[in-house]
């Protein structure tokens, strides 16, 4: 009772109109934020020498890149293929094209989740999965490395409030040795000769007739 005749007395609306105030206060500079990270032309200085990624810990770097590697592939193949009827890479396929041009193993254990694709929600700000296919979700060209270090900051920051908010499933599980690997060689397939990357996918399914795209056309593997 005491608290709901505060509420309705002038020092209680004072005080709501005081929090809303500094709420808004607090929005607006988080959106300030969000869009100096974008407006930023040197990402190696912001000012006073400073580069953007100042705060970032090895979970940023081994988050950067992941992002970085997974936009790249995306891109790859679908330059390699050059083909309408294949979009991009089937969800099934995933770790056999991410091995492929990599030469190495993904390693979801690092990150704390137990499947390859299961590394997809750390970098959704880059890559989606889209009718069951590895998409774009950055808008920049390839070779446009900066915009993955903004979107690495931006991602910084928001788990960052999370966190100061409270929020413990925000921190990340990332083991350090991610970042100490070195790429393996001994990839399945061989050196293939002059056979593109994303040639030779994977059989699966029933009858080995591999996964096949909107109507069927021919059973083509991706």
């Amino acid at each position: 009772a005491k608290q709901t005749a505060f509420k309705s007395s002038p020092a209680g609306q004072a005080e709501a109109q005081k929090k809303a105030a500094e709420n808004s206060a607090a929005d607006d500079s988080e959106e300030k934020s969000k869009g100096d990270i974008f407006s930023v032309a040197d990402v190696a200085d912001v000012g006073n020498g400073e580069p953007l990624f100042k705060d970032f810990t090895f979970e940023d770097w081994a988050l950067l890149q992941l992002r970085y590697e997974l936009f790249l592939l995306q891109a790859a193949f679908k330059k390699d293929v050059d083909d309408p009827d294949r979009p991009g890479i089937h969800e099934s396929h995933f770790g056999f094209y991410y091995h492929r041009y990599y030469r190495k193993y993904m390693t979801p254990r690092g990150f704390g989740v137990e499947k390859d694709l299961e590394l997809l929600p750390f970098v959704k700000d880059t890559v989606v999965l889209e009718d069951e296919l590895l998409k774009p979700k950055a808008t920049c060209e390839p070779d446009d490395f900066t915009m993955f270090l903004k979107l690495a900051e931006q991602n910084r920051r928001e788990r960052q409030r999370r966190i100061d908010a409270g929020d413990e499933t925000a921190r990340l599980k990332i083991s350090m040795q991610l970042m100490q690997q070195p790429a393996r060689q001994d990839y399945a397939g061989g050196a293939g000769g002059d056979r593109k990357q994303w040639q030779s996918a994977p059989r699966h399914g029933a009858g080995g007739g591999g996964w096949k795209g909107k109507g069927g056309r021919g059973g083509k593997k991706w």
